[in-house]
């Protein structure tokens, strides 16, 4: 294991419920690039859970591990340890019952899109955004910047060039499920998402003038407290493989 940098293990896996829920710390990769010789979340889980490797994932050296959260995010992972829970949580996520939650400490800025620039008009979306609890904000995405490090929403009338970048002809949506208002241009935003893309919930709360403190990507500031990103990943919801039966694990 990695020092400091180690997952704690949630839930271990059983016949009757053949899956590990992990957390995991900010600043460990979720899966290995190359080899599982490579330090990650999913490279601790696989040695103390060999079956995970035999499932037959996105890649090959992600086995069972059934989504990503960012490097620099802290929080919950998803692992199957047989094909059969892989792929009943794959067709899940499709149909919408594979929700993810997270948590946010935020700065307050209005002018933040505009400071980063690539992002398109709010619309419609931003009449409802003076209520933030119950919001729900949608998008395509595209990659955006040096390398395509970062990611900006496209919506359906966006102009041709930005729409000829969509990375998914999917339509991705966060939902604001709690917003507590801190004084002195901060909040705490707890976001949940049913489909996921790359930095979507970073990139719509920036959009939104809610970026995410010590977001290097997507804070124009960064945050006046500096320091880490302020941005967890709290909670999963899954159905179960056997039974009619709803998985829920959080974070407190």
């Amino acid at each position: 294991m990695s020092g400091a940098l180690e997952i704690k293990v949630i839930h271990e896996p059983s016949a009757a419920e053949p899956f590990v829920v992990l957390s995991k710390p900010a600043g460990l990769a979720s899966a290995p690039l190359k080899s599982l010789d490579e330090d990650s979340a999913f490279s601790q889980c696989a040695r103390l859970f060999p079956a995970a490797k035999s499932v037959c994932g996105k890649k090959a050296v992600e086995g069972g591990l059934l989504h990503r959260i960012d490097t620099a995010t802290s929080g919950l992972l998803l692992v199957a340890s047989i094909q059969e829970f892989y792929d009943h949580i794959i067709a899940a996520q499709d149909a919408g019952r594979f929700v993810k939650g997270y948590r946010a400490e935020c700065d307050v800025n209005a002018n933040n899109a505009q400071a980063l620039g690539g992002f398109p008009p709010l619309g419609m979306q931003a009449q409802k955004a003076a209520v933030l609890c119950g919001l729900e904000i949608s998008s395509y995405f595209r990659p955006f910047g040096k390398g395509g490090k970062e990611v900006r929403p496209v919506l359906q009338d966006s102009n041709v060039a930005a729409l000829k970048k969509i990375g998914s002809k999917k339509i991705y949506s966060t939902k604001i499920v709690a917003a507590d208002f801190l004084g002195e241009g901060a909040a705490k935003l707890e976001c949940k998402i049913a489909q996921g893309y790359r930095h979507q919930v970073r990139c719509h709360l920036a959009w939104l003038g809610f970026p995410v403190r010590g977001d290097a990507l997507y804070n124009a500031v960064g945050g006046p407290s500096g320091g880490p990103m302020r941005f967890e990943a709290v909670s999963l919801e899954f159905p179960d493989l056997f039974s009619e039966k709803i998985f829920r694990f959080t974070l407190d």
